[in-house]
């Protein structure tokens, strides 16, 4: 069985393939499923495959929210119509701002004809009719981060973090520097989109300052985010794939 999960770029996909490594066994895998060679177009995506026994998983960081509809139609479709390559479709985004309503019925829209239904945290099964007429299903899946208010995947990543009273103490103070220093720092910090990345990048500056220089993916494989409530109750659904 292959499933896919879209996420909106290489730091979601990261922290997604370091997750379900660790909680159901997902293993990096170099080679692809036979007649399913789909390959990354630019730098800003993110494709790997993974394998757990005789599954298949691949993990797709797009390279931002407005590229999900275009990959997916340029590489994954195709192969959906023609033999049913996923059994299973995850597509996971940052709530931002908006409604859990309108991310729902963003979502729904995103992967016709082959998805209909997109519902937050909630398996739903689609049919599709492939290239002989017959009529198939899969499962899809969202996951809007943070569920429970407005936020995106650094949001979600600092909540885990102050999970720990010590740690959480770091959290807030370095909010407040954040804060502070976007007035002297708007040419760099001109939304609240990269604030919330600042804010995240300088509590790891300030936990692992040995690390500031390595690579986000190693940065992110630190740390052991399984243990944390809030990832688990996010991805809880995950693990059934």
């Amino acid at each position: 069985m292959n499933s896919i999960i879209l996420c909106e770029g290489s730091t979601d996909a990261i922290l997604l393939s370091y997750y379900l490594n660790k909680v159901s066994g997902w293993e990096f895998c170099k080679k692809a499923p036979e007649h399913l060679n789909i390959k990354q177009s630019n730098l800003n995506q993110s494709i790997n495959w993974y394998k757990r026994d005789d599954d298949r998983l691949l993990i797709c960081g797009v390279g931002g929210k407005d590229k999900m509809a275009s990959l997916f139609s340029e590489k994954i479709l195709s192969p959906m119509i023609k033999s049913n390559a996923f059994s299973k479709i995850v597509l996971m985004l940052d709530r931002d701002d908006k409604s859990m309503e309108s991310i729902e019925a963003h979502a729904s829209h995103l992967f016709n004809p082959i998805v209909a239904e997109m519902k937050n945290d909630t398996w739903i099964d689609n049919t599709y009719v492939d290239t002989f007429g017959i009529q198939k299903t899969v499962s899809s899946l969202l996951i809007a981060i943070p569920t429970e208010r407005q936020g995106a995947l650094e949001t979600l990543m600092l909540e885990a973090i102050s999970e720990d009273p010590y740690d959480a103490v770091i959290v807030k103070d370095v909010g407040v520097f954040v804060d502070e220093i976007q007035k002297s720092a708007s040419r760099y910090i001109s939304n609240n989109r990269k604030k919330l990345k600042a804010h995240l990048g300088v509590t790891w500056a300030v936990q692992y300052p040995d690390k500031v220089f390595t690579r986000i993916n190693d940065q992110i494989q630190s740390v052991s985010w399984e243990k944390y409530e809030v990832l688990r109750n996010c991805f809880s659904q995950l693990e059934s794939i």
